[in-house]
């Protein structure tokens, strides 16, 4: 069964190596340990991790400074993709902005990310722009896309995990 843990100060030595792990077999140029910590602490951030059997297996970071998210990184590993984790963190996202009242959730993507463009796609996520030589590593364009959540919807807003 998958879980949600928020990762806090007090409980990051139990995740944190787990959660530098997948970052690394994720991503071309890894957060550091300092940069999750640094979000550990910041009052707008939240770094979550889906545990199965208490083992950390992906996470979820973002910010949600008054009323829109801002996700920054999200990443399943690599034995566990495919098996819905990254739907189950992505939900919670979009979950904990409706049950804020969030007008928008947004988000950048490297452009070659198809699997991430297509999972946002299907959350109902919209491509608004594109930020040209964004990734300093490859200097690859992001792609901009926007998450509306209608002011009626803001309270009652649930997307299913298994679409």
């Amino acid at each position: 069964m998958t879980s949600l843990v928020r990762i806090t100060a007090e409980n990051q030595q139990n995740y944190l190596g787990k959660i530098l792990e997948i970052e690394t077999l994720s991503f071309q140029t890894p957060w550091s340990a300092g940069a999750f910590i640094q979000e550990i602490n910041n009052p707008i951030g939240r770094l979550c991790a889906a545990t199965v059997n208490g083992k950390p297996v992906g996470f979820v970071c973002y910010w949600i400074p008054d009323f829109e998210v801002s996700l920054l990184d999200l990443a399943v590993h690599p034995e566990e993709r495919g098996k819905g984790i990254g739907r189950f963190l992505l939900n919670h996202v979009v979950e904990e902005a409706a049950l804020r009242r969030v007008e928008a959730v947004w988000l950048e993507v490297r452009v070659s990310n198809a699997g991430a463009i297509g999972l946002y796609g299907k959350f109902g996520f919209e491509k608004t722009g594109v930020r040209r030589k964004y990734y300093d590593d490859t200097q690859e364009d992001a792609v901009v896309m926007c998450l509306h959540l209608p002011e009626s919807s803001r309270n009652t807003l649930r997307v299913s995990a298994s679409s």
